[in-house]
This record gives structure tokens, C-alpha cells and sequence, in this order.
């Protein structure tokens, strides 16, 4: 049974009626012995660009103008409801606006067989009959939750439930309330549900793809010495607009020097100037970089010298590194691990050693050459958010391939897009040059 309580607007589809409910369908199967929880994003940014949905909300629901909304998908049934309230009935929001103003924000789907039969759900009811529908379940029901990504405790444990301090705190609250219902996160299971794409997610992704590349290469020609990180992410940005996406996927990544070498890069999710510096010769720069398209991400980058010109230890060492990227994306296919990819990379890697000149290569080889020496090293699904690889690679996954690695306090990164295929991968951000040489010259253009 998969019940969705929603305040919102007129829903804009990705996928068709019949797609969505066949994802719903999946969640139900992978979650037989309870209740899956899907909360929309309830908080409104009068600063944003616009409104962002949560990802596997809008994956369940197509609704991508809907907040405060929660979907529940019953395991045991597999019926839908969707619970719809109104966006004025919060006190808070009614109190910062004038009644004309909050009258403009009544949801144009009402509940009844009309909403029902056009959404696929079997039941649209008012959101006042969440309680009843928490009444009627099984005392012992598991309530699966999705966690918030890059999210912190709001309240102390003593607060909290007690067994789940990190869940939301609307999870938390319905835990407090029915205290026979056990909690559980399950964000990795939720992402292996989204990890193989449908056509219609394909040709999404594929339009991200292509305007992230031209973002890259604008932010890399942004890239020199003595301006701030902050000037070239305004550039990359400017250009997803101008490629026609809805702006980035994420805020772009332009991290200097030591803000390059991770776990550095984390520090920018809680920092105001997210780790602006500026950028100095000599230093490499990690460019991240996503353009946003029907609610797709891209996601590409490389390792950049901020003079545009790599040292003959950065030169030697980047192409090694590029080496066994390479080798990497040979062995993508369905069926490959992700320890198959590294082995890949490794050997390549290793096939370097004898004959690397400089010492930051041959320290580098010996380094990356370990799996506990590159944490942050490999590939991760992309579709509508970045997620988790489960097993083998499958046929009609979009993947990011992304070694992560540091050496001397530098950090060398490579990104790329693919779609895995039965006997390969097909990349999905052609244009992006590779090689140390390949990057000086697209940094620096001959002029006709």
C-alpha cells in the first residue's frame, strides 16, 4: 500500500503514469514487511532560484512542485493514497503573508477520484487522515525512512526518539507517537531502486550531460591566478543557464590548493564563503561541476593548474593518473564491481612504476596503488541525486567514475558520465579534454 500525504501545485511529469506506479510497485516488493516514508521537502527558500524537490520524492510521485508532502508505500498491499492539505494552513507561513498572498498558494489538486484516477494513486484523501492511516497499520509495522543527505542532528537523543537521533524530526515525532513502531534509515536500498534508468530518465541525464560539459570548459578558460574560486563558479553556473539547463545540480566546486585535497572539500557545506580562496599559481584546482536538467544531474570535472600549465611533477603525475583512469573505464560494463574497476586502475598504475622519471609519480603509484590509501576513490550512481553502488554494475545505470586521490598535498580528481551497457559503456560527456597537454591547450585557445 503506498499512501502520499501532499500540499502542493499541479504536477509536471518526468515519467508517465504507468512508470511511476511500477516504481512504486518496486519499493513495495523491496519493502514487504513494512512501510516505506518518502518526505517531500517542506522548507521554502525565498533565496533560491526556485523550488527543488526532494530527489526520491519526485522519483516516486513525478511531483515536483508539491512540499511538505509524505508518501507512504505500504509493502504488505502495494496501494497508493496521496493525503493533500493546504500550503496556507501553515501558521507560520500564513503569519509572513497577506491573505491574497497566501490564498495564491491553495494546491490545484483536491482531493477525490478525479486526482486519483490522474495521478495513479488509488486514493487522494486530506492530509488530516495521516493519523487514522498510522492507526490502521500493524503495532509491530517497520517504518523505513529515507535519511537527509548532508544533514546534522537537529535535537540531542534525549530529545530524539532515543534508538534514531539522526532520522528527521518527522520521523522522530511519529516514532514518539507510536512507540511500537520500529524506525529504520534505509538510504541504500532506495538508491539501488533508482539506479537503473527508464528512456525518459536517459534522455534527461543526456541533456544534463551535454550542458555540464560546456560548463567545465567555461570554468576551466575562467581558471588563473589572483581571482577569487567564487568568480569562476559564478561563470559555471551562468553557462548551465545559458545551455539551457535549470542552473547546477549542485553549487560548483572550484577548490583550490589545499581546498582540493579531500576530506578538505567537505568543510564547504558548513562554511559561508564555501572555502573561497584565491587561486594562486602552482596550485591545482578541483573542478566539480553539474548542470541540472528536468531534475537530472550532471556530473563531470577535472584537476586544473591554476596557471595553466602543469610542473613537470604534476604533468607526470596527472597523465599516470589519466593512464589508469582509462584503464578503469575499459573494464565498465554490466556485471563489472567496483573492485574489478579498481584492480583495472591498479595494475595500470603499477605498470607505471619502473619507468615514472619524478618522485611525486612514483609516490603516487606506490599510494594509489592501495585501496586504503584512496578512500574517497570511485564510481556512484547519478540520475537524480549522486548514490550508492550495490553489487555489480547493471545494464541502463548512469554512473559517474570518479578517482579521488592526493599526493605532496595536491589533490588529482577525474570525472566522467557513463551509461553502462551489457558489453561496455557508452560516456555521456564527450569534449572534456584529458590529458595534461589536452588541458593546457583548452585553457589557453589559439586565437584565429
Amino acid at each position: 500500500m503506498i499512501w502520499v500525504f501532499v500540499m502542493g501545485t499541479l504536477p509536471l511529469f518526468a515519467a508517465d503514469k504507468g512508470e511511476l506506479q511500477q516504481r512504486r510497485q518496486r519499493a513495495a516488493a523491496a519493502f514487504r514487511d513494512g512501510i516505506l516514508l518518502v518526505h517531500a521537502r517542506s522548507a521554502l527558500d525565498i533565496t533560491a532560484d526556485g523550488f527543488r524537490q526532494d530527489p526520491v520524492f519526485y522519483y516516486f510521485t513525478g511531483l515536483e512542485n508539491t512540499p511538505s508532502a509524505l508518501l507512504a508505500i505500504d509493502g504488505r498491499s502495494g496501494q497508493s493514497w496521496l493525503f493533500l492539505s493546504m500550503p496556507a494552513g501553515s501558521a507560520s507561513l500564513a503569519e509572513s503573508m497577506d491573505p491574497l498572498s497566501a490564498k495564491s498558494l491553495q494546491p490545484e489538486v483536491t482531493p477525490g477520484p478525479e486526482a486519483a484516477k490522474r495521478l495513479g494513486i488509488e486514493h487522494v484523501e486530506d492530509w488530516s487522515e495521516l493519523e487514522q492511516f498510522l492507526a490502521q497499520q500493524d503495532s509491530s509495522s517497520t517504518l523505513y525512512y529515507v535519511p537527509q543527505r548532508f544533514s546534522l542532528e537537529e535535537v540531542p537523543t534525549s530529545v530524539a526518539a532515543g534508538k534514531t537521533p539522526e532520522a528527521p524530526l518527522w520521523a522522530t515525532e511519529i516514532a514518539k507517537q507510536r512507540p511500537s513502531f520500529q524506525l529504520k534509515g534505509v538510504g541504500a536500498r532506495i538508491y539501488t531502486l533508482m539506479a537503473v534508468q527508464s528512456e525518459s530518465e536517459i534522455a534527461a541525464l543526456r541533456a544534463a550531460a551535454k550542458a555540464t560539459v560546456s560548463a567545465v570548459m567555461a570554468g576551466m578558460r575562467a581558471i588563473r591566478p589572483g581571482i577569487p574560486q567564487r568568480a569562476v563558479e559564478v561563470s559555471i553556473e551562468s553557462t548551465c543557464w545559458q545551455q539551457g539547463a535549470h542552473g547546477v545540480s549542485f553549487w560548483p566546486w572550484v577548490m583550490a590548493g589545499d581546498n582540493a585535497v579531500f576530506p578538505h572539500p567537505w568543510r564547504s557545506l558548513v562554511r559561508y564563503d564555501h572555502l573561497n580562496s584565491v587561486m594562486q599559481a602552482g596550485d591545482l584546482v578541483r573542478l566539480d561541476i553539474g548542470c541540472e536538467c528536468e531534475h537530472y544531474q550532471g556530473d563531470l570535472g577535472r584537476t586544473v593548474p591554476v596557471s595553466g600549465r602543469f610542473s613537470d611533477e604534476q604533468r607526470e603525475t596527472w597523465n599516470i593518473f589519466i593512464a589508469a583512469y582509462r584503464a578503469g573505464v575499459q573494464s565498465l560494463r554490466e556485471g563489472t564491481t567496483v573492485d574489478q574497476v579498481f584492480d583495472a586502475w591498479r595494475v595500470e598504475l603499477l605498470r607505471h612504476r619502473d619507468i615514472a622519471r619524478t618522485a611525486m609519480a612514483r609516490r603516487a603509484i606506490d599510494a594509489w596503488s592501495k585501496r586504503e590509501n584512496v578512500p574517497f576513490w570511485g564510481p556512484h550512481t547519478i540520475n537524480l541525486d549522486a548514490g550508492f553502488i550495490d553489487g555489480p554494475l547493471r545494464s541502463g545505470m548512469t554512473i559517474a567514475f570518479e578517482p579521488i586521490a592526493s599526493i605532496a598535498g595536491q589533490g588529482f580528481y577525474l570525472e566522467d558520465m557513463f551509461l553502462i551497457t551489457k558489453n561496455g559503456a557508452e560516456l555521456l560527456t564527450p569534449g572534456v579534454p584529458y590529458s595534461a597537454e589536452e588541458i593546457e591547450a583548452a585553457m589557453h585557445p589559439v586565437m584565429p
